[in-house]
């Protein structure tokens, strides 16, 4: 009885020190891609854009240690002008992620792209963000599909899951 409660003691000890999982959430500024009535190709970059994630401020306003890890939870991107666009003009989408001195890796990716004006890009595969944070996360959108009739701006959301 006595090494059952010791035990169940430890498994509760080791438990209370399991790690701490909470949310980021950055805003992908507005992107046009420009119209061409004619409907030519896409080109290969969809954009570029750099993030900001401050995980010693955000792991402060949570009460944790240092972060451990951090993946990609979500990633969204809606349409804002012109009224009543959508991405219909993408066949695929592929996120990647990029810094100084890391390779670049595939983080989301897309499949057909529906035609609606909010996507949400599934993440594919588990890639550890956190060094890619520490030496300045940049993501790319590369898309397969034509230009769009007129010019479409949209802007997005990324949600990274942080384990302290």
């Amino acid at each position: 009885m006595t090494a059952t409660l010791r035990t169940a003691g430890l498994a509760l000890m080791f438990a209370s020190c399991s790690l701490i999982s909470f949310d980021v959430t950055t805003e992908i500024p507005p992107q046009t891609v420009p119209g061409s009535p004619l409907g030519a190709l896409l080109p290969a970059s969809l954009f570029e854009v750099p993030l900001n994630v401050d995980l010693q401020s955000e792991t402060g306003k949570h009460g944790t240690g240092p972060a451990s890890s951090a993946s990609l939870k979500s990633l969204t991107l809606t349409v804002t002008s012109p009224s009543g666009a959508t991405f219909d003009f993408l066949d695929s989408l592929t996120i990647f992620v990029s810094a100084p001195n890391l390779a670049e890796m595939e983080i989301a990716k897309l499949e057909p792209v529906p035609d609606t004006a909010s996507i949400s890009i599934p993440p594919s595969g588990a890639v550890n963000l956190l060094p890619y944070i520490n030496a300045g996360l940049t993501i790319t959108a590369r898309a397969s599909g034509h230009m769009p009739a007129q010019d479409v701006t949209f802007n997005g959301t990324v949600v990274i899951k942080v384990q302290a």
